[in-house]
């Protein structure tokens, strides 16, 4: 993982990336928190095919992914226990935020590449170069994207959640009149 020396200080903002992927991982602890194991693991069928803790072992495989030097968001832990378990999503959660805290905006402009399939046909793979905030902009979009699928299955057992979850910042952008 890359990672800074030292915390910004208290004062001191974090990158606008990091910043995004702070948010969204304050949401999804704030949903884990609330859901029961039984609520975490429902399927919403025929609307949906996995649970929430599918969706969620999928967002934490590829904000993973994203601390890696060379990046493979192909690369998942299906069938892994954070699928059934809120307790370990939780740890993994907090431990992405510990490292998101530890970046700095140097940091956002560090090369890498990104593998990635890109054929529905065959096995045929590209590699992009990118840089660290990039990527992170990428991953809490993709993970806003799976909290809207989520809130489907919310919605199935009749469970609120924030008017916000799930809604991308630039929709809540508008929102605000602020577009």
């Amino acid at each position: 993982m890359l990672a800074r020396d030292s915390k910004p200080p208290l004062n001191e903002p974090f990158a606008v990336e990091v910043e995004g992927c702070l948010d969204v991982a304050a949401q999804a602890l704030e949903l884990l928190y609330q859901l029961s194991d039984d609520q975490y693991n429902f399927v919403a069928a025929p609307y949906l095919q996995s649970s929430i803790g599918q969706h969620m072992r999928h967002i934490l495989d590829v904000m993973h992914a994203a601390s890696a030097q060379d990046i493979d968001y192909d690369v998942r832990r299906r069938s892994h226990p954070v699928e059934t378990s809120r307790e370990i999503a939780i740890a993994e959660w907090r431990h992405l935020c510990e490292w998101l805290e530890s970046l700095g905006d140097a940091d956002m402009n560090t090369a890498l590449y990104v593998r990635h399939e890109v054929s529905l046909n065959r096995l045929a793979a590209a590699k992009s170069a990118s840089t660290v905030g990039r990527e992170l902009v990428f991953v809490s979009s993709h993970a806003v994207h799976h909290f809207a699928l989520i809130r489907v299955s919310l919605s199935a057992q009749n469970i609120g959640v924030a008017e916000t979850f799930g809604l991308a910042p630039a929709t809540l952008s508008h929102f605000r009149g602020e577009k």
